[in-house]
């Protein structure tokens, strides 16, 4: 009797640990491979412009000097390599082609580019 009590009590604990186990082991949500803060050089001409996207369609543009700060939706392709951006402040979206290093991206469309590092 105490034998299959004994083996009763460590199926219920090992029952229990990986009950724990499974309730705390769920996958992160990952962002996109645009997720971040992405910030140009400064240029005297064009300023400091700084992209943030949130890993989930939502992004700002922002410019230090002429205190531009937009809120705006994006779609990313990443088998075509684009990017799709509709910004508040903009009467239609752009499709930008991008580049992506580790710390780099470069974002091209016909009127407008941005050779941004990570931040």
């Amino acid at each position: 009797m105490k034998k299959t009590v004994r083996w009763i009590s460590i199926a219920l604990i090992a029952v229990l640990v990986l009950g724990m186990f499974a309730a705390c082991g769920g996958e992160e949500k990952k962002g996109d491979v645009l997720e971040g803060t992405w910030k140009t050089e400064t240029n005297e001409v064009d300023g400091t412009w700084t992209w943030t996207f949130d890993g989930a369609g939502k992004c700002t543009l922002s410019c230090e000097e002429t205190g531009i700060n937009m809120e705006g939706t994006y779609q990313l392709d990443e088998e075509a390599k684009t990017v799709t951006a509709k910004m508040e402040l903009w009467d239609s979206e752009k499709v930008y082609a991008y580049t992506l290093t580790d710390t780099t991206l470069d974002l091209e469309e016909t009127y407008s580019s941005y050779h941004l590092t990570k931040q």
